[in-house]
């Protein structure tokens, strides 16, 4: 019966911690990446905001052998989607919400497969000495 007893005091101070760090997580998260590339933002900026020029550079894409890429929409206008499915990377969709000729992209991304996760996606493009500074931006909530 000791043994019994130990055992569930035990389960439960592990659950009570696991509800515990629950609560004390954040509530949304935010992954920003950036790098410079040694060309004008005019060069840049249409490899990014055509959906059509994204299987050239994008290495998430080319991480699945089998998967369906459909544009719809001309590719470089609010509004066009990008849609893919794949055994790897799942179902989704990415559509472009704003454009900033040269300055900035915004675009809202959701997965449909193998979970529902939806968020913001902004790329950003800033002239430096050395060419053109490209940053990445996505957030979201986590519940």
């Amino acid at each position: 019966m000791k043994v019994l007893k130990k055992i569930l005091l035990g389960t439960g101070l592990l659950l009570g911690l696991f509800l515990l760090l629950a609560l004390l997580l954040p509530g949304s998260y935010h992954v920003e990446r950036s790098v410079v590339i040694s060309r004008p933002s005019s060069y840049v900026y249409p490899h990014v905001a055509n959906l059509h020029n994204w299987a050239a550079w994008n290495p998430w894409t080319a991480s699945d052998p089998s998967v369906k890429n459909v544009i719809s929409g001309p590719g470089h206008e609010i509004g066009s989607v990008w849609s893919w499915q794949g055994d790897a990377v799942g179902v989704g969709t990415l559509t472009i919400q704003e454009l900033m000729p040269e300055q900035r992209i915004v675009s809202r991304l959701a997965f449909v497969e193998p979970q529902m996760f939806e968020s913001d996606d902004m790329w950003t493009f800033e002239e430096t000495a050395g060419g053109t500074k490209v940053t990445w931006i996505n957030e979201g909530s986590l519940s």
